[in-house]
């Protein structure tokens, strides 16, 4: 639109620049369960971290929290919309607090599992993960001492 005004001319506008959906990849729905010594490992948190790492614009890193039955559904830009396809290594750990036991700065239950450190950085637990083009159901992690 323009408007003129004793000599001056004013243009109004609009330039629409794609955001959201132009950097977001596509995600394809994931599931998984983590074990701990055969039982269900709950509330651990599970990081899939992209062995290429170029497709991430904002160097997002699917993530979730497992359930009272080690089961997880991952997510990376919304609740449970799950993982961009590819190769990804990944990290478990405990990152949750969940009860009062403990002081003010590290809150966990009594019998939560110690996982080794391992677990916990991706280029180090040994665990790795595929995410297909289609719905994904990970086989399930059995970790241990």
């Amino acid at each position: 639109m323009v408007w003129r005004r004793g000599g001056w001319i004013f243009l109004f506008g609009f330039v629409l620049v794609g955001c959201g959906d132009s950097i977001q990849q596509k995600t394809y729905p994931v599931t998984g369960e983590v074990r701990w010594n055969g039982k269900p490992a709950k509330r651990i948190t599970v990081v899939l971290r992209p062995v290429d790492k170029s497709k991430f614009k904002w160097e997002e890193i699917p993530q979730a929290i497992t359930d009272e039955n080690g089961k997880f559904s991952i997510r990376t830009y919304t609740s449970d919309d799950g993982a961009p396809a590819g190769e990804y290594l990944v990290g478990i750990a405990l990152m949750d607090p969940v009860s009062d036991e403990g002081d003010d700065q590290v809150k966990r239950e009594l019998n939560a599992p110690r996982f080794p450190a391992k677990y916990a950085d991706p280029e180090k637990s040994g665990l790795r993960a595929t995410v297909d083009t289609k719905p994904t159901v990970l086989p399930p992690f059995e970790l241990s001492n």
